[in-house]
């Protein structure tokens, strides 16, 4: 009776192949969870204060007001968070802001006041011979803003000879509004923040209703209108 040989050869092989692969995927996760097991250790977390002023630009849309209408000054101020991976240089922002801004129009000062949310990623920039001293940033994000304060306007523009009906005029600011920042700055002494942002407002901002004396008795027009704003800032991060 012939004996029967059995091929060990190959199965060794096919063993060894998949204890290769599985050790392989075994050492891939190990050390995917360990990068993110170390990323957190490694970055930095930090609390901060800032100010800053509000520099509003004239609403948009108002074509027809050039001479009437015109962006004022304001301020803000609020504590900030910081989180940042110092190897990669890239983090996040985050600050709650009491905010006020303004604009004048028809000689009328429209006062806003607002909570804002301002959310960057930001990204370090890494210099080694100069980084204890000056680290500069650039940041980008959203930014959510509700008003806390007056939101309508009225006043009296003008009194039709024709009807003798007051003609006046409402300025309408929105409840809330999205924006997106655009800014950069630099990071002094690991603790002092000074930071320049473009803050572009995504939709309207504010609502114009105002007698048309180019066309007919007592008619209106009504323009929606965006209010972008210049800002700097100075911060101290603990």
């Amino acid at each position: 009776m012939d004996s029967i040989v059995i091929p060990t050869y190959g199965n060794a092989v096919l063993f060894n192949n998949l204890k290769t692969k599985t050790m392989k995927k075994f050492f891939g996760t190990l050390l995917t969870i360990a990068l993110f097991a170390a990323t957190p250790a490694a970055a930095q977390f930090n609390f901060g204060v800032k100010a800053g002023v509000n520099i509003a630009e004239r609403p948009t849309d108002l074509n027809s007001l050039k001479a009437a209408a015109k962006g004022n000054a304001g301020w803000y101020v609020g504590p900030m968070a910081k989180f940042t991976i110092p190897v990669i240089g890239l983090g996040f922002e985050a600050n709650l802001l009491y905010s006020q801004t303004g604009t004048t129009i028809d000689g009328k000062n429209i006062n806003k006041q607002s909570i804002d949310i301002p959310v960057y990623l930001r990204y370090e920039l890494s210099l080694p011979a100069i980084n204890k001293f000056v680290e500069p940033f650039v940041a980008i994000g959203p930014q959510w803003s509700w008003n806390i304060g007056e939101k309508n306007f009225v006043w009296q523009l003008a009194e039709s000879t024709a009807t003798g009906e007051d003609l006046t005029t409402k300025y309408t600011l929105e409840s809330s509004t999205l924006s997106l920042n655009l800014g950069l700055g630099v990071v002094l002494l690991d603790h002092i923040q000074v930071h320049a942002n473009y803050n572009l407002a995504l939709g309207n901002t504010s609502n114009y209703m105002a007698p048309d004396f180019t066309a007919a008795e007592s008619a209106y027009k009504h323009i929606k209108s965006k209010t972008n704003v210049w800002q700097v800032s100075v911060g101290y991060i603990f």
